[in-house]
């Protein structure tokens, strides 16, 4: 296997701004806003519908506050999104959404 430099000096930036990422992500405290966590590029992977508001409404989603968002996501959201989305809950949804979430701010 050949390998250039270039390539080596490439793959050491690349870590090390991982590494540059990973101790800002380690004091990491702040809310994130919805449409970050859950962009349409990964609504549109995981479910059948292009954004997150999409989704929403089409689940029957009329609320405003977060109670009564809550109160949705604990009633049959879970059942839709097992029906509409590659994933089959809502916790499962939000989990894989944070995960996507740190690898863009890892930078990986």
């Amino acid at each position: 296997m050949n390998i250039e430099f270039g390539e080596l000096d490439h793959l050491d930036k690349k870590l090390k701004d991982i590494q540059e990422n990973t101790k800002k992500l380690s004091n990491f405290e702040r809310e994130v806003h919805t449409d970050d966590l859950f962009p349409e590029s990964f609504v549109q992977m995981y479910s059948d519908f292009s954004s997150l508001q999409e989704l929403l409404k089409a689940a029957g989603y009329e609320g405003q506050s977060q109670e009564e968002f809550e109160s949705f996501v604990q009633k049959d959201f879970d059942a839709f999104l097992a029906d509409h989305s590659k994933l089959s809950s809502w916790q499962e949804f939000q989990d894989k959404a944070v995960a996507a979430y740190v690898a863009r701010l890892l930078g990986i």
